[in-house]
């Protein structure tokens, strides 16, 4: 009997150890997330600018060069669309030659410093012509046979020509020519004459006679006296052997 009960604790204590074993785990499985690929980004196109804006952009960059000015000092007054009769945009110089063929472009008006001034470009903003004439100075005949042509633009561009064979025009800007002080000078000769027409020749019948004249396109409305005849007389002839040099 004994022997009975010792048999039944026995397997009751296998029986227990059994259930109360921990199951043993199989391999545990790691699952990895995929790594996410960036999106590249596109790039962000730029604006096109229009051939207005672009021409615009053009002469406002091309007086504040002339000038010695601050782009942020210039203001765009109007634009327009329009037709030149030919490729100088209708504005033709001393021995600059010009071909005859309708050329689309534009006129703009700038404003600066009080004052107005007008430029014309090719549709492409690529050709820039001054359209605001201030002063031209004309020089012929004399012993040495002169025959000099000085044009000046409100604007700043300075365009000197000679009549001789195989002598090529000089251009130049008032910011590499003149001083600030001449500068103000000029414009406010400009503000204060009326448009003028100059002349300083020899008296007709006199041998080997020198003409010399200016045209001065004032927007004010006096005429220069005596003193300030001369003075824009000797403004023009100097500038011009400043840039004939």
């Amino acid at each position: 009997m004994r022997r009975l009960l010792f048999v039944i604790a026995l397997l009751a204590l296998i029986v227990t150890a059994c259930t109360s074993a921990a199951p043993t785990e199989g391999p545990s499985l790691i699952i990895k997330r995929p790594t996410s690929t960036p999106i590249p980004k596109e790039p962000i196109p730029t604006p096109k600018r229009s051939p207005a804006g672009l021409a615009e952009e053009a002469v406002v960059e091309r007086l504040a060069a002339n000038l010695g000015l601050q782009e942020s000092d210039i203001s765009v007054l109007s634009s327009e669309l329009v037709e030149f009769r030919d490729s100088c945009l209708g504005m033709v110089l001393e021995d600059v030659p010009c071909a005859q063929v309708i050329t689309p472009g534009y006129t703009v008006v700038l404003e600066a410093n009080g004052l107005q001034y007008e430029y014309r470009t090719s549709r492409d903003g690529k050709r820039i012509q001054p359209a605001t004439l201030a002063l031209v100075w004309k020089r012929e005949g004399g012993i040495v046979g002169f025959c000099d042509t000085l044009t000046v633009f409100l604007s700043g561009e300075v365009y000197a020509s000679q009549c001789r064979p195989q002598a090529e025009g000089r251009t130049g800007t008032f910011a590499d020519l003149l001083s600030s002080q001449e500068q103000k000078q000029f414009n406010n000769w400009i503000a204060k004459f009326a448009e003028t027409h100059l002349d300083a020749s020899d008296p007709k019948g006199v041998s080997d006679r020198m003409v010399v004249t200016l045209e001065l396109y004032g927007t004010g409305n006096k005429p220069p006296t005596q003193s300030e005849q001369q003075a824009l007389f000797k403004f023009a002839q100097e500038l011009y052997q400043e840039l004939a040099r």
